[in-house]
């Protein structure tokens, strides 16, 4: 059964949404064991300690199913809050302030780190030729400013919007699938690579998650979707999880079915999956919690630099030959630790945590030893 939307707000602008800030911090921080586990899962990335660990294997496939499909719907519901309390222009200037700015600091000084240590690993364990890749895991802030330029040229037709069919997320979902299918027919079809400016310009990472954002938007403007992401129906997680053992199943099946169908059941699954835990964390995480603020806070910065740190101890646990597990337990655990106790520094200082987060200072200092903002999670 369908229903009707559009109408802001799903709830009163003065809630907090706590549950939504413990979303996105959930799915930056799962970095940190999808990149951990690359090196000891068989495939090819920047660390390869060519073993194939059976256990580490599943977590890519599993991690990258709802990890930034989740983190863009929940990217596209803030960016609408924010259209509706601003104009257009105050807003996009504020989100090239807060992506952009993190994003020419990333890749003046994080990448050069990560590159000078793949550099001066030794040979035949990593790919030599990462070190030329300079937005590394920093992709993700192009491709959302990219969407925010089009939210905000789209958004004087998004607010005209009454009435518009809501389907039920597994109706989404199988429209998901739809789309990804669609994706990979337009990919063989074009036979070229959609990315410019060194991936700065990244159209197929931008069709890949615009349907995402796009809900994300949708959850913000629509009462009814809002009701149905924040419900849960068993139904969602046990299609959710089927597709996803089906996905996970077919990760490795380089044939143009298997790679159709995996795209599928990816499709149905990072919907369903999405869904699944925002509505868990409706239970689990709508009051405030002084932990979960302090993650919340600390997670973007813990995703700018644990990359580097995951690839110098990948690096320093192969060719040691350490168990694979064992490297990947203590490469999480020091990939968090490390970043968090930097950010810990960098928010002692507005000027640090502007440039690396892109978050203007509530008080007049800029300087690098300023107190901590005010009203910041201690």
């Amino acid at each position: 059964m369908q229903s009707r939307f559009m109408h802001p707000a799903p709830a009163p602008d003065a809630q907090r949404y706590h549950h939504l800030d413990a979303a996105r911090a959930l799915f930056m921080l799962l970095g940190i064991p999808f990149h951990a586990s690359l090196a000891f899962a068989g495939g090819h990335w920047l660390v390869m300690s060519g073993a194939h660990d059976p256990l580490l294997s599943l977590i890519p496939p599993v991690l990258s199913d709802f990890r930034m499909p989740g983190f863009f719907v929940i990217a596209g519901f803030f960016a609408a809050l924010l259209l509706e309390r601003r104009s257009r222009g105050e807003w996009l200037k504020g989100r090239i302030e807060r992506l952009g700015l993190p994003l020419t600091v990333g890749i003046a000084t994080i990448v050069p780190v990560q590159a000078a240590i793949l550099a001066h690993a030794p040979a035949g364990i990593v790919d030599g030729e990462a070190t030329h890749d300079f937005l590394s895991h920093l992709w993700f802030l192009p491709v959302l400013i990219l969407l925010c330029l089009l939210l905000s040229a789209v958004w004087p037709l998004v607010v005209r919007v009454r009435k518009v069919p809501v389907p039920g997320v597994i109706t989404l979902g199988l429209g998901f699938a739809a789309y990804e299918l669609a994706l990979f027919a337009l990919e063989h079809i074009l036979h070229s690579d959609l990315s410019f400016l060194g991936g700065l310009v990244d159209l197929g990472r931008l069709a890949i998650y615009l349907p995402f954002f796009a809900v994300g938007v949708a959850l913000r403007r629509s009462r009814a979707l809002w009701a149905r992401f924040s419900a849960l129906d068993p139904a969602v997680p046990t299609i959710g999880l089927v597709a996803l053992l089906l996905h996970v199943g077919l990760w490795q099946d380089q044939s143009r079915i298997g790679i159709a169908l995996d795209l599928a059941f990816d499709g149905l699954a990072s919907l369903c999956l999405t869904q699944t835990i925002l509505a868990l964390l409706v239970k689990i995480a709508r009051r405030p919690s002084a932990r979960i603020d302090r993650l919340v806070d600390a997670s973007f910065t813990i995703y700018l630099l644990h990359h580097p740190v995951v690839v110098a101890l990948a690096i320093l646990c192969v060719w040691a030959a350490l168990p694979p597990l064992l490297s990947w337990s203590a490469i999480c655990l020091a990939a968090f630790v490390l970043p968090y106790a930097a950010h810990r520094v960098l928010r002692r200082s507005p000027l640090a945590l502007w440039l690396f987060n892109g978050v203007r200072p509530k008080e007049r200092g800029w300087g690098l030893l300023v107190r901590a903002r005010e009203g910041a999670p201690a």
